[in-house]
């Protein structure tokens, strides 16, 4: 009888041990991947943000300054033309104001170049009737004001003037200038009189 109990606590003795050891491992599993997570956690600054500020309007090396002083890259990858805006002025920005990202993020921005582009005269002059200069013009993006007549074939477009001064085909010329269609009034212009030579007999 006394054999028979001390076999069965010597029975129980391994599977006890397995039991410690299986505890053992499941805490040092669970102890690792909660240290890997905190560590991950860590190193990718998760649940930490910056606000990113509002830039426009402040010239190029200033919001660039001030982004920094944020933690975050400023970056100007284009130029446009805003016309009444100084040279240098940030005119927009990626990502938008007040979106939060992390340290270090790469703010893009749109400073104004201050150039006015420029846009070649489209071939209308003496080209042209004037309901389609006025189409192409507009499609170029010049502005229209009352056109010029003068004596012409009716609404023949003649000419174009620019600042009070007249137009070649194809010259440039800043974008959204205002332009002056001279167009023909639909009377007819006086061919210049030849007059008679001497010695073409037709005087004594």
């Amino acid at each position: 009888m006394g054999k028979s109990t001390d076999n069965k606590k010597q029975g129980k003795k391994p599977l006890r041990l397995l039991l410690i050891n299986l505890i053992a491992m499941a805490s040092v599993v669970v102890a690792a991947v909660f240290i890997t997570f905190r560590w991950i956690d860590n190193y990718t600054e998760h649940g930490v943000a910056v606000i990113v500020p509002d830039i426009t309007g402040l010239q190029e090396e200033d919001a660039i300054r001030k982004l920094a002083q944020h933690q975050l890259i400023g970056i100007t990858d284009n130029y446009i033309y805003v016309k009444g805006k100084p040279v240098g002025e940030i005119t927009a920005q990626r990502p938008a104001a007040q979106t939060k990202v992390k340290h270090g993020r790469k703010i893009y921005l749109t400073a104004n170049s201050g150039k006015q582009p420029m846009i070649t005269l489209p071939d209308i002059i003496e080209n042209s009737s004037l309901r389609e200069a006025e189409s192409r013009l507009r499609a170029a993006g010049f502005q229209l004001t009352p056109h010029e007549v003068i004596s012409g074939d009716l609404d023949w477009v003649y000419g174009v003037r620019y600042n009070g001064r007249e137009l070649k085909d194809h010259e440039q010329i800043p974008e959204g200038s205002e332009l002056t269609i001279i167009v023909g009034g639909g009377k007819t212009i006086n061919a210049p009189v030849e007059m008679p030579d001497v010695e073409d007999g037709w005087l004594d």
